[in-house]
């Protein structure tokens, strides 16, 4: 078997973690990932040919479709090269979104398109949406020739990928299936798609009868509905199904007719946004909608940065703080978000706060990376809620960033006209969250124990070769983020002794130290702030077992682990 360097360094570099990973016959779909996983360390330290390695991976590898029906995917069979007309499609979508693109595009043997990660030659996570070339044709052939259909199913995956779920091992989950559902029908409702327009892949493909992995079509359908709909009542359109949106983006503007294979909508196509590399400036007055609170809706990713209901934002400062805030989020990933807000719905400031970071699903799922700052103007009440990871390092500083929320709020009624000092003072809490989240790493650097053992190993080596230069902020382990598996034994262990469970700690995170035991036997604190369990999908019950993503706090005697998510196996 022959390959080009290019071919070689994707099957020696790349592990491919399918979101919506099946499992094979009987086997939970987290053992499925964990060998995927462990093939990267494995193939180097066994010198595998290049023929035994594509059969390891290929036959480990599931990742389900659109529809939950499982395929195999080789990782040879994927092209690292962007295909024009998929990125073309992609980037249309992207223009309606409000955020950085955080993945690339592929061409894949998958039957539509599919959300996947692979680790690239750093060893940190690429997301990646995979899709089949012809899949834009051969959908809209399925669906009676609906432009929308392949734009829907596309707009799902990108979905994925924005909320962060793709970075979790152990298979799809319905609750994130319905997300990146309620997504699509929010973005289409954007682009300019009917209602059942942006229903018909759903409606076409999907069987009516739950899976393992994905809802049966009424719920995923209902989903998308939720989506348009909140969509719909942001920019104050008819909602009654038959409508399109009410005003673009962005002024129309012209372009090429794209190939048939690249068709967006043809029948009845959206206005299309300027190809922008960040938000666009906000209108004078301008009057957003937030979603009401409610505990059980679906979760829609968030399309902007500011969300101001009473339209006292001054717009030039609004723009180019929306600007600011879009770029910290496309180089780190943490996303900010700032809202004037006219009714706390009889919740407090915070409880509102920590509402909208659920409902809007504000920073990666995966790594608790986002922050929600609010003023209630009108009643001269703020609030804060922040992701588990953002809350690591403001732990200490929450009461400053709420001053200065409400040096905002107390100045409300005599600065009717000074809009420009009351809008900078609106985001200084905000700006100091950028600042200082822009010094820690929020990708995932190790994708097991293992792995991360031997570097901590290697790292402790160093430091007794030469103990006098160590510095243990340059430590390639020291709170770097990584993905582990193991069982919950105690969400309030009696040991606590033993497990050199850390009371300070404890005060520093918000939450109590729990005892996980991976599958190898080795104990393991986990201090959990409770923001974490209130962003997830599942419970974190004592007996079951958790892939959990987290950040290192000490590897010297028991394993102590900050939490960040998890995803029940």
């Amino acid at each position: 078997m022959t390959t080009t360097p290019r071919r070689r360094h994707l099957l020696y570099t790349s592990v491919l973690l399918a979101l919506a990973a099946c499992g094979d016959g009987g086997a939970p779909a987290g053992d499925t990932a964990q060998k995927v996983a462990g093939a990267a360390v494995d193939t180097a330290a066994k010198a595998m040919t290049e023929a035994e390695m594509v059969a390891e991976i290929a036959g480990a590898l599931r990742a389900c479709s659109y529809d939950g029906s499982p395929l195999q995917v080789n990782p040879a069979q994927l092209s690292i090269g962007v295909n024009a007309s998929g990125a073309d499609v992609v980037a249309q979508i992207m223009r309606y979104t409000g955020l950085p693109q955080n993945f690339d595009v592929v061409e894949g043997q998958v039957p539509n398109a599919a959300a996947v990660i692979m680790l690239g030659p750093d060893q940190l996570p690429r997301r990646v949406i995979a899709y089949n070339p012809n899949f834009m044709s051969e959908v809209r052939s399925a669906t009676a020739n609906n432009d929308w259909a392949p734009i829907s199913i596309m707009a799902h995956e990108i979905g994925h990928h924005l909320s962060g779920h793709t970075i979790m091992p152990g298979g799809s989950q319905p609750p994130t299936e319905l997300e990146a559902d309620k997504f699509s029908g929010f973005v289409l409702y954007k682009m300019g798609a009917m209602l059942t327009d942006a229903q018909k892949a759903m409606n076409t493909l999907v069987p009516e009868a739950d899976g393992a992995t994905h809802p049966g079509r009424s719920k995923r359908v209902r989903a998308i509905q939720e989506g348009w709909t909140q969509a719909c009542s942001q920019q104050a359109g008819d909602c009654s199904g038959a409508a399109v949106a009410a005003a673009p983006t962005a002024p129309p503007a012209t372009t090429p007719a794209a190939p048939a294979t690249a068709t967006i909508a043809q029948a009845n196509p959206p206005v299309e946004a300027p190809d922008t590399s960040a938000p666009l400036p906000a209108a004078p007055g301008r009057v957003d909608a937030l979603p009401l609170p409610d505990p059980n809706a679906i979760p829609a990713k968030f399309d902007r940065f500011v969300m101001d209901e009473l339209g006292l934002i001054d717009p030039a400062v609004r723009a180019d703080f929306e600007k600011q805030m879009y770029e910290h989020a496309q180089s780190s990933g943490v996303e900010i978000v700032s809202l004037l807000v006219k009714d706390l719905h009889g919740l407090s400031a915070d409880d509102y706060a920590a509402a909208m970071l659920r409902q809007l699903r504000v920073g990666k799922l995966d790594g608790g990376n986002g922050a929600v700052l609010v003023v209630a103007a009108g009643s001269k009440q703020v609030g804060v809620a922040l992701g588990a990871g953002v809350h690591l390092e403001f732990h200490d500083r929450v009461d400053d960033l709420k001053q200065r929320l409400q040096d905002c709020a107390d100045n409300y009624d005599s600065c009717a006209t000074c809009a420009q000092g009351w809008s900078e003072q609106f985001f200084s809490a905000a700006d100091h969250i950028r600042r200082d989240t822009s010094n820690w790493e929020w990708a995932i650097r190790f994708h097991n124990l293992g792995e991360l053992m031997a570097v901590a190993a290697e790292a402790e080596k160093a430091m007794l070769a030469d103990p006098a230069n160590y510095d243990p902020e340059t430590d390639p382990t020291w709170r770097k983020i990584a993905r582990i598996q193991g069982k919950l034994v105690a969400r309030a262990p009696a040991d606590r002794d033993g497990l050199r469970i850390n009371d300070v700690h404890e005060e520093i995170v918000g939450g109590k130290g729990m005892h996980m035991r991976t599958a190898d036997g080795r104990d393991v604190v986990l201090y959990v702030n409770p923001r974490v369990e209130q962003m997830m999908t599942a419970k974190f019950e004592e007996g079951r077992d958790y892939a959990v993503v987290v950040r290192v706090k000490d590897l010297s005697e028991v394993l102590q682990f900050d939490l960040l998510s998890y995803d029940a196996l």
